[in-house]
């Protein structure tokens, strides 16, 4: 006859054994909610400093290029683009007058003919700067860069004696011209009928911007590629 062995502890065993386990449901399960809290945070700071971003281009594109493309030549020193630009923006943007340069000739030269100076954006030296104000907390910085100027090329037209080697990098009209009047810019009014226009050629730009929020730049911030065409 055998005798069966004493079991003595086995109670203690499972015990641990199912604390142990509870410890790592429960530890598993802190770890996937603080992931989760995490995770919309940053969802919510990007999809923030990406409204601003969206905004900062918005303002860009509608109102600071047209502002910028109104300046003409003036032969006067004291009214070059340096002094122009900064009088119209007013506290908008302050760059260094070299920035100005560049960014006058972003705005009207292709690519290809820009200065050295002028010919590699850098995001440490952007081409206009602002400030939006947010809802909630401190306001967002916007950056921007015009990284490539599109050449447009004007093709040979039999019998009109114009060639391909004409070429001019965009807009033919950078007023926008005034259609309530009977002579707009780039246009000629033909006898009994509307203002017959040149056709327009626009500036199309490459630009790159960046929103961040300034008392938080490393955390929150988004970049974005913007393709425009004035």
């Amino acid at each position: 006859m055998n005798c069966l062995k004493p079991k003595k502890g086995i109670a203690l065993i499972t015990a641990l054994m199912f604390t142990v386990l509870s410890l790592v449901i429960t530890m598993a399960l802190l770890q996937m909610v603080t992931t989760g809290a995490r995770t919309s945070g940053a969802l919510k700071r990007y999809k923030t400093s990406l409204d601003a971003t969206y905004g900062g281009s918005e303002l860009l594109t509608k109102e600071i290029i047209g502002k910028a493309l109104a300046f003409s030549n003036f032969s006067s020193a004291g009214n070059s683009f340096p002094t122009y630009f900064p009088a119209k923006m007013g506290s908008l943007t302050l760059l260094p007058e070299s920035n100005l340069s560049c960014l006058h000739m972003r705005l009207t030269t292709p690519r290809r003919f820009w200065s050295p100076a002028c010919a590699t954006p850098s995001s440490s030296s952007p081409d206009i700067s602002f400030q939006l104000n947010g809802s909630t907390g401190s306001p967002y910085r916007v950056f921007s860069n015009i990284v490539d100027t599109s050449e447009w090329r004007i093709t040979s037209f039999p019998g009109t004696g114009v060639k391909e080697t004409n070429s001019l990098a965009g807009n033919s009209d950078i007023t926008g011209g005034d259609e309530d009047s009977e002579l707009t810019q780039g246009a000629v009014v033909g006898s009994g009928g509307p203002p017959l226009k040149s056709p327009h050629y626009p500036y199309v730009y490459k630009i790159d911007i960046q929103g961040e929020r300034r008392n938080n730049p490393n955390k929150e911030k988004s970049n974005m590629s913007v393709l425009y065409a004035y």
